[in-house]
């Protein structure tokens, strides 16, 4: 029956205009730089959490308990195992994702396995912008919100952050190690 007053109907998921917000344990979809970056850091600064408080509890129990052979330290390994095995994972999902979101084949995560070509994928990965609108692997995700901005900023003061207290640590042990070994040198 033909109705004159009727609404016209339309398909309002159409085209570009269709969209998805990506969440940080999903499989499928696609995703893009910004979200990349911060999934990606999110769950490396989880497995180092983890890994921080295995130690800490280890620390705690004392040496017989952590040294191998010990209860603490099987524990401590299995622990860094599945934590490992969880961030490997996770980062071939994202990377799959980010490739996907680049409109091209997920396989080519393959190639994180490749010296140097490993290099430039995480470039190509970190700066070469998605696709605009749908593609073969489905529609685009939601735009980046404020939040996801924050924590893109967030997470960046935290690497550089961390990167500076590893060089804080690590440069006066290596200008210490050099020491002796000139020392040692001058033994001879």
């Amino acid at each position: 029956m033909n109705q004159p007053y009727a609404a016209p109907g339309s398909d309002l998921e159409t085209g570009s205009e269709r969209r998805y917000q990506p969440r940080l344990f999903q499989v499928k979809g696609r995703l893009g730089r910004v979200r990349y970056f911060v999934y990606a850091l999110t769950i490396t600064l989880i497995v180092y959490l983890v890994f921080a408080a295995v130690a800490a509890v280890a620390a705690i129990a004392g040496p017989p308990a952590s040294e191998p052979g010990g209860v603490m330290f099987s524990v401590m390994m299995l622990v860094l195992a599945v934590g490992g095995v969880f961030a490997a994972v996770m980062s071939i999902i994202y990377g799959v994702r980010r490739l996907n979101d680049m409109n091209v084949s997920g396989w080519l995560i393959l190639l994180m396995f490749v010296p140097l070509a490993n290099f430039v994928m995480a470039l190509a990965m970190l700066f070469v912008p998605g696709s605009d609108g749908d593609n073969r692997y489905g529609p685009a995700p939601t735009p980046n919100g404020g939040g996801l901005i924050a924590a893109l900023v967030i997470m960046l003061l935290v690497m550089v952050g961390w990167i500076g207290m590893i060089g804080a640590v690590a440069l006066p042990a290596y200008q210490d190690y050099v020491e002796r070994a000139q020392m040692h040198q001058m033994q001879r």
